[in-house]
């Protein structure tokens, strides 16, 4: 069975978006060994997974002149890539090799799981990962936390109506001061 990953950014004040989708404070000012870490995980097959927010940030991002110049390895990944979309309101998903899926999202993604395949992976989409989260669909949660306050924005599981109890899995802390922290799930007892 594939997994479900979500990897996600978050601020040391718990936001994973600052006021109006700012980004900007995730500071990617890099050390040799989290280059290497981003690096080796662009390698990694796996399908990418967003909402509608989030593609829409990505697909004006990476195919661009600026993506390939400034991240040639992780751009090259990510156009590559095969996605998916789930989004509602978006008319069409014009990125390479993108999926578009309009209805259904937690029963799309418990068949996707089920077929074989690469592992599935969220990149952002708060809102999908506080979905999948409450339908017991995800399998781990890799939040990446960047030394910075910022105050307001969005909360990971704003608006989470039950409560998700997590198992430590492990931490890795870089040179730049992010901290990885991997989660997963814990099994009904």
């Amino acid at each position: 069975m594939r997994k479900l990953y979500a990897f996600l950014h978050l601020s040391a004040d718990g936001y994973f978006t600052g006021p109006h989708g700012d980004l900007s404070w995730t500071r990617h000012d890099q050390d040799p060994e989290y280059k290497q870490f981003a690096d080796d995980n662009a390698r990694r097959e796996s399908v990418l997974v967003f909402g509608r927010i989030t593609y829409q940030m990505m697909a004006g991002f990476w195919p661009s002149p600026m993506a390939l110049e400034r991240e040639p390895v992780m751009a090259a990944r990510m156009n590559a890539a095969a996605k998916l979309v789930f989004s509602r309101s978006l008319p069409e998903a014009s990125w390479s090799n993108t999926t578009l899926v309009k209805d259904n999202i937690v029963d799309e993604m418990r068949r996707l799981k089920q077929q074989p395949g690469p592992d599935l992976t969220i990149l952002g989409s708060g809102s999908l990962v506080r979905q999948f989260a409450e339908a017991g669909v995800l399998d781990e949660f890799q939040l990446l936390i960047t030394p910075v306050v910022i105050g307001g924005g969005r909360t990971l599981f704003e608006g989470v109506t039950r409560r998700l109890d997590l198992d430590h899995v492990s931490t890795r802390t870089f040179q730049n001061g992010k901290v990885l922290l991997i989660y997963k799930p814990t099994e009904p007892k």
